[in-house]
């Protein structure tokens, strides 16, 4: 791995970049007043909606809601990680990413990743030619006729062929890249043998379409019938899934995506239609897979074998793709029938019908609870108490929100613990903030705690305004408080920092949402300007807190004199209790 990219060369990137130019350069704008409009890349729509603010370097949707900064939109438009992102933008400047220090291993392994990606991909190349060309080859194009693929296919997966024999592979390769790239196994006196002989050949991609690895299939009954390359610097199994570029290809927005189990099965649903599969690779389903392939559709479904082992590997997808499952993302589950696969069904029963499959594939919900109550009596209150402990715990892996309520409802339904109508109210610091994400949605005036937030945020010059006072009685607030003391800080560190710099101070974080909708909230500004609406909205902000601490101090007075009676109260307390009376 690289070392870590500071913190303000990112900032710096940003306040230097355009976001306008960036997007424009994607998304065709036209200019409507001070903002720039579209019809929005991320929903289908008539008018546009999509309005791009190059004061503040920001887009927003008043359509879908979709809004951030210039790295956020690379991120959604073009599906590319954060790192991706920022490498774009210091191309599109012309400056190279800086990176805190890192060890000499690091080092060496980052400056190996490109002959990697080369070396694999001249390999790809030569496998494919020794498909078409090699004279061990009949038995490979034979097998994979049967298997229902034409030339089409073949060369859009890029198919090829190991040739028997311990050195097939270009010598005008270099050895240790080979090596390095797990295609070669060394032996003894320095010499290496080809990894992959006499083997149907599938090259593996990451979403940029850099060969980052190779799974190879026997065409007998030599075991193991699937050989995948080994954990190499570009290649983590648990990180990467097999068809993701090829679907990225055809459908640049899919509506959801199968995770299958196996090449041939993703191969095969394209081949009829079915263009949105893809498969893990050699590995269950990981937590990694899941955050990935939500970040390309919002549904998934995972498909496996109705056999004892895919109902294996169909649990351990719910279990990795529970924490990835916020609002406005489900998961499903479609369990084949009898000895089938993807592959075999769907050449059975033609897309029609494997389309018609998936539109009965369960629910998430649907099928965790079919799951835990198998060989439960849920009519006596052992299997109900069963149920409840066995369910619990997997349920608070979601994150919390509404979905995760509505879990425990169900749950609290089904074990009779508690009451079903009552979801469970988390107390986190999350939950608040997401209660006040809520309030900020609502289309009625912000609150004055949004307004100074807001405003600050969209004016980081603002933050001098704030005296001491203020400082402590806004992150003192229990709805967002944390976010305040954080923003004081950021602000504080970087006097300099760009409107479109602060939500990446909270990028992965349980605030980011609320930052982005605050980043892009309209503010009434009651006919003054934003910085005397600013000053105004926190003098009142302030005066109502103090307000509200007398009126809590003398309830608690109050309180404590009908226990005791006044007299019972000391000189201080009676004294402080007639002046906040006479305050009152």
């Amino acid at each position: 791995m690289a070392g870590r990219i500071p913190r303000e060369f990112i900032d710096n990137l940003i306040a230097r970049v355009d976001i306008v130019d960036i997007i424009d350069a994607r998304v065709p704008l036209k200019q409507a007043g001070k903002n720039y409009q579209a019809r929005c890349p991320f929903h289908n729509e008539k008018t546009p909606s999509f309005s791009v603010n190059r004061e503040k370097q920001f887009y927003h949707c008043f359509g879908c809601g979709a809004s951030g900064n210039v790295i956020s939109f690379l991120m959604d438009y073009e599906r590319q990680t954060f790192v991706e992102a920022v490498e774009t933008l210091a191309e599109t400047l012309g400056v190279d990413i800086p990176r805190e220090s890192y060890g000499s291993e690091n080092r060496g392994q980052e400056s190996n990743l490109l002959p990697l990606y080369q070396v694999q991909e001249k390999a790809a190349e030569f496998y494919a030619r020794q498909l078409r060309e090699h004279p061990d080859a009949g038995k490979a194009r034979e097998y994979l006729q049967t298997r229902g693929l034409n030339d089409e296919i073949i060369s859009h997966f890029q198919i090829g062929y190991a040739p028997p024999g311990w050195r097939s592979l270009p010598t005008t390769l270099p050895a240790d890249q080979l090596l390095a790239s797990g295609l070669t196994i060394s032996k003894e006196a320095g010499n290496f043998y080809d990894r992959f002989r006499d083997r149907i050949m599938f090259p593996i991609r990451d979403r940029r379409g850099r060969v980052i690895g190779f799974g190879g299939r026997v065409m007998g009954d030599e075991t193991p019938k699937y050989l995948n390359s080994p954990e190499t610097p570009t290649f983590k199994k648990h990180k990467e899934v097999y068809g993701l570029y090829e679907l990225l290809a055809t459908r640049k927005k899919p509506e959801r995506i199968i995770v299958v189990e196996g090449y041939m099965d993703v191969i095969a649903l394209f081949q009829h239609g079915i263009d949105y599969a893809v498969a893990t690779l050699g590995t269950a389903t990981s937590s990694d897979h899941a955050e990935l392939l939500f970040r390309y559709a919002p549904e998934i479904v995972f498909c496996f074998d109705g056999d004892n082992a895919g109902r294996k590997a169909a649990w351990k997808a719910l279990e990795a793709s529970l924490p990835a499952l916020r609002e406005g993302r489900t998961s499903r589950f479609l369990m084949l029938p009898g000895s089938h696969d993807p592959d075999s069904l769907v050449r059975e029963e033609g897309k029609e019908g494997f389309d018609l499959r998936l539109v009965e594939a369960k629910q998430l919900s649907d099928y965790l609870f079919q799951h835990l109550s198998e060989n439960l009596d849920l009519n006596s209150i052992e299997g109900r108490s069963t149920l409840h402990q066995k369910a619990s715990p997997i349920i608070g892996k979601l994150p919390a929100g509404v979905f995760r309520d509505m879990m425990q409802a169900r749950l609290n339904q089904l074990s009779g613990h508690g009451k079903a109508s009552s979801p469970s109210r988390n107390k986190s610091h999350r939950s608040a903030v997401q209660s006040v994400q809520r309030a900020t949605s609502e289309r009625a005036k912000p609150s004055m705690l949004r307004i100074i937030l807001a405003l600050l945020i969209q004016n980081p010059d603002f933050f001098p305004l704030i005296d001491a006072e203020a400082r402590q009685e806004l992150e003192r607030d229990e709805k967002a408080g944390e976010l305040a003391a954080k923003l004081f800080s950021i602000l504080k560190e970087r006097p300099e920092i760009h409107c479109g710099g602060i939500p990446e101070h909270f990028r992965g974080e349980a605030e980011y949402g609320l930052v982005l909708k605050l980043s892009v909230l309209e503010i009434p500004l009651s006919g003054l300007d934003a910085r005397s609406e600013f000053s105004a909205t926190l003098e009142k902000f302030v005066a109502q807190q103090k307000t509200m601490l007398v009126a809590q101090r003398l309830e608690w007075l109050e309180k404590k004199a009908e226990r005791i009676g006044f007299v019972g109260l000391d000189e201080a307390e009676r004294e402080e209790y007639r002046r906040l009376t006479r305050r009152k």
